[in-house]
């Protein structure tokens, strides 16, 4: 009988330890498993917290140029830049009128949108060039330079089109008296498509040699200079959207030219391009 009770012990006993190691393994799995849920909750809710900052970012608005009115920026008599000769619902700007910078009350804007690595775009201002100036001098026309961004690709990975449209916005709002000069010499050193486009280096010399001060401040940021707004590409974001708005509104390719809002075929005649200018300021008759 002892025999049998000792037997029944070591039985109760062994089952007895046998649940104790089941209990302790299933605290083990449960532990490990709060921790596992715990660090993938901290890892979603970071992963959560970079993407919302990300989108936060991407909404906002990218910082204008000075001198900049809705993309582009308006040229009238003696190189003065001007206000839109209508200006766009809702926004506002310290710049002269047209009128206050002695343009006719009849007078036509004329918009150009230019990537600065279209052999196209080089074409249409040596073709126009004189003609639009004498244009603006006599005070028939506004003329608004749009830079875009299109081209990136043919320039091997160097984003050229981007580089040289963020320039121009640099020596807008630094100095905006040289941004037609400056215009003349990225068209002048324009690197063929399909090859490396220029440095920052050659960027600047190509400034300095227009007669801008690259280590001037910037109006809209005193503590940069044309220089480190260039380094720093201060205004690619703001490219990257006024280029995708101006796809969006129907621009297809460049140069696209616009008579008072109107696209013009005639960009490859200068006399052609001038008289359906004035017809549209009314200086010649239809």
């Amino acid at each position: 009988m002892a025999k049998d009770n000792s037997a029944e012990q070591k039985r109760n006993r062994a089952r007895e330890n046998a649940r104790q190691i089941a209990a302790a393994q299933a605290k083990k799995e449960k532990t490990a498993k709060v921790i596992l849920y715990s660090g993938i909750g901290v890892v979603v809710v970071a992963v959560a917290v970079i993407v919302t900052v990300l989108v936060v970012q991407s909404a906002q608005p990218a910082n204008p140029p000075a001198n900049y009115v809705a993309g582009g920026v308006n040229y009238a008599k003696g190189g003065t830049v001007v206000q839109p000769m209508n200006m766009p619902k809702g926004e506002e700007s310290p710049l002269p009128t047209p009128a206050e910078a002695g343009v006719k009350e009849n007078a036509a804007t004329v918009t150009v949108f230019v990537d600065f690595q279209c052999p196209a775009c080089k074409a249409f201002e040596d073709t126009n060039d004189s003609t639009l100036d004498k244009l603006v001098e006599e005070g028939s026309i506004v003329l608004e330079y749009k830079p875009i961004a299109i081209l990136d690709r043919f320039s091997n990975g160097n984003e050229y089109s981007t580089r040289a449209a963020n320039l121009a916005a640099c020596v807008v709002d630094s100095q905006p008296e040289k941004g037609e000069t400056l215009l003349e010499a990225l068209f002048a050193q324009q690197p063929e498509e399909g090859t490396n486009g220029r440095t920052d280096a050659e960027l600047l010399k190509a400034a300095t040699d227009a007669g801008v001060d690259t280590s001037k401040p910037l109006t809209s940021d005193p503590k940069q200079t044309v220089a480190s707004c260039v380094a720093d590409q201060s205004f690619k974001k703001y490219i990257t959207n006024t280029t995708q708005e101006s796809l969006d509104s129907g621009v297809e390719a460049t140069p696209w030219v616009l008579i008072n809002g109107k696209k013009t075929e005639q960009t490859g005649d200068a006399q052609a391009l001038a008289l359906e200018i004035l017809k549209a300021t009314g200086e010649v008759k239809n």
